[in-house]
């Protein structure tokens, strides 16, 4: 082979690779651009369905800490009759004392 010749199919393997990076691109870049478009619409359509998820998870929270509240408030209470009664307690306590002085 004379170096014209390896010259010329150096140049069409150029052409080749080029054309199939050109190939490649373009592909890529409409799969892309559909893609937006799919998601785009998909995300019109899903708007009021998220949006009716947001507002029974929501709801669901709302419930799930009134119940907790009225669990808690049980032992809080006793708690707070407790310390009250103890704090009662060592006043009559402390006046009784201060009284046999």
């Amino acid at each position: 082979m004379t170096p014209e010749s390896l010259s010329f199919w150096a140049d069409v393997a150029a052409v080749f690779l080029l054309a199939q990076m050109f190939l490649f691109s373009i592909i890529m870049a409409v799969g892309m651009g559909m893609g937006w478009w799919y998601f785009r619409r998909a995300r019109k359509k899903l708007a009021m369905p998220m949006l009716m998820a947001q507002v029974y998870a929501l709801r669901m929270q709302q419930g799930t800490n009134k119940v907790a509240d009225k669990i808690v408030s049980v032992p809080m209470g006793i708690n707070a009759a407790a310390t009250r009664a103890q704090a009662t307690a060592q006043a009559l306590l402390r006046a009784n004392n201060s009284q046999k002085d």
